[in-house]
């Protein structure tokens, strides 16, 4: 069981904003909003505040607008102050529908924290008394501080090519940098239990290209996107030390311990990033259909990774049909698939015990991707405006995931299918009252697990096989066809509340009050119960002597709770 308790109060908030309007239909404001914020951390850990400098003093903050009208000629200046490393701004502009464009950049910074790996401590028992094999666990960092910063910066603009057909050509480009330190978890084998931990060096850089062209045709818009994406780390490699192989009682038979492991006594390269490239196509198409209008896209990309050669391939497909029923109801259609295939490639493993007496094991397998899937959806909603002051609406709809590789037993049999509904009414008395309120469920069946991932059956040799000849004992690779518990963390009911309302007695103050809640458990596993549980109400209020002065103070309350599996280190499997 856990529990997260995060409170942040957002005070001395003040706005300024100066608007000027001259003959020339020229029009300029200029907006100044000056704070500060305060987290708590007392009796909790920095991941609470997970994006937050760690800092439990008052730091200021500061956003700033500036707005040029002239004709049909537009720019926009925004830019937001949270911390050093919590920055944000974007500058627009545009000129009537010839010519539009953006650059922004953001940035924030995340607490990693360290894992203590302070559950990792056990010996094995003999009778009563303690045995020879033991967990041992080292930081080879003790104390570090992880924390990643991540930026990114980018900009589109797309500019009308020709009046006739409404020809537009689109291009951008986003990059994201990711720099910082973090942890990395490195384990020898049953001969030792080794576990190590120690700081890796963050350098992680994204490019993206984007480059599309659109026209219209009679009633119909058609468009065509192509896409270039490229990610690789420039951090040095991680390496670790894996022990050397002997007996965890007597430290001998180094020979025979040594024949059963993929790395021994010796310094490996670990926790490597891939170096990817992905190409992607997509066409669009949007228009009127009958009474109704509908849009629709198909695309198609691979992915490769060029450290390993392995690729990817996916196909993906969208409709939306939406149409009146009468003057205040229409219904909205849509369906969606996706299709995903990755290569399977082989991978060759050292003989198990080569060059030793007795039996020898080959382990070389194809490796088999649990991505490959087809995967669907589709949904119908209706929204009607019952009257003046009510709009409702209602949403049923159901997802259908097929794995192709599925980890399970007979899981070429099992389908994960999501059966989801919603329920939304929105309420609006002039300009002094509104509310909202939403209720969606999910009931899923069969989702992704661990197949037999976790327990063994009580009788614990029963059902392994025969014991190799000359040995007195079974393998740990033939306890696998022990186990008998799966294991996820994904639910099999959803329930998800969402409440909000507003209240402005007068031009000059208004109230803003929110609710949100989420509830979701998986009660069909045979020996684990799974839940999470999530409150977050929120009061605001703003007050506005006059049009260049506003006043803002708000609060937020966050509770989270969950509940799921936990390993325990066990010797002799």
């Amino acid at each position: 069981m856990k529990k997260l308790l995060l409170a942040t109060m957002m005070v001395f908030i003040l706005s300024f904003a100066l608007v000027t309007a001259q003959e020339n239909e020229v029009t300029k404001e200029y907006t100044l909003w000056i704070g500060g914020h305060y987290t708590d951390f007392t009796d909790f850990s920095k991941k609470v505040g997970e994006y937050d400098l760690g800092d439990e003093d008052a730091l200021p903050e500061l956003k700033g607008s500036y707005r040029f009208r002239s004709g049909e000629y537009l720019l926009n200046i925004d830019g937001h102050y949270y911390d050093k490393n919590n920055i944000s701004g974007r500058y627009s502009q545009r000129w009537a529908d010839r010519i539009k464009g953006d650059i922004y950049y953001r940035s924030l910074v995340r607490q990693e924290e360290q894992d203590l790996l302070g559950n990792l401590s056990a010996r094995e028992l003999i009778g009563e008394n303690p045995g020879g094999k033991i967990l041992t666990h080292e930081l080879l960092d003790e104390g570090a501080d992880y924390n990643t910063h991540r930026r990114e910066f980018g900009g589109n603009a797309e500019v009308l090519i020709s009046r006739k057909n409404n020809v537009r050509m689109m291009a951008a480009h986003r990059s994201i940098l990711k720099t910082g330190d973090e942890q990395k978890i490195a384990n020898s084998h049953c001969f030792s239990c080794h576990v190590t931990s120690k700081s890796a060096e963050v350098d992680k850089r994204t490019d993206e290209f984007e480059v599309g062209l659109q026209a219209d045709v009679n009633d119909f818009t058609f468009a065509y996107k192509f896409g270039y994406r490229y990610f690789q780390s420039r951090a040095n490699n991680a390496s670790a030390y894996y022990d050397a192989a002997v007996h965890p009682v007597n430290g001998g038979s180094g020979a025979e311990f040594g024949s059963r492991q993929v790395f021994n006594d010796t310094t490996v390269v670990f926790g490597t990033y891939p170096e990817t490239r992905k190409f992607s196509h997509k066409v669009r198409a949007k228009g009127k259909l009958g009474k109704g209008s509908f849009s629709g896209s198909l695309g198609y990309s691979t992915t490769e990774n060029l450290n390993t050669d392995v690729a990817s391939t996916a196909w993906s497909g969208a409709a939306l049909y939406a149409i009146p029923l009468n003057s205040k109801t229409r219904a909205i259609a849509r369906v969606a698939g996706v299709r995903y295939k990755t290569d399977d490639p082989f991978i060759d493993l050292p003989t198990f015990r080569d060059g030793r007496p007795g039996p020898t094991y080959s382990f070389d397998f194809t490796r088999y991707s649990s991505l490959d899937r087809n995967d669907f959806k589709g949904s119908l909603e209706i929204i009607s405006r019952l009257n003046r002051t009510t709009t409702v609406s209602g949403l049923l709809g159901y997802n259908m995931i097929d794995r192709h590789d599925y980890p399970v037993p007979d899981g070429d049999d099992q389908t994960t299918g999501k059966l989801f509904a919603q329920a939304r009414v929105k309420y609006r008395k002039g300009l002094k009252f509104s509310a909202r309120a939403k209720y969606r469920m999910e009931m899923i069946s069969d989702p992704f697990t661990s197949g037999r991932g976790l327990f063994e059956a009580s009788g614990r040799d029963a059902g392994v096989g025969p014991i190799p000849e000359p040995f007195s004992f079974i393998f740990y690779w033939q306890r696998e066809a022990l186990r008998y518990q799966d294991i996820t963390i994904y639910p099999t009911d959803v329930h998800d509340f969402d409440f909000g309302l507003t209240y402005r007695p007068d031009n000059k103050m208004s109230v803003n009050f929110g609710l949100k809640a989420k509830f979701d458990k998986n009660g069909d596993l045979d020996s684990l119960d799974v839940e999470h549980s999530m409150y977050q109400p929120n009061l605001a209020l703003t007050l506005t002597p006059d049009p260049k002065w506003s006043m803002s103070a708000g609060y937020t309350f966050g509770h989270y709770k969950s509940r799921g599996p936990v390993a325990v280190a066990l010797f002799d499997g």
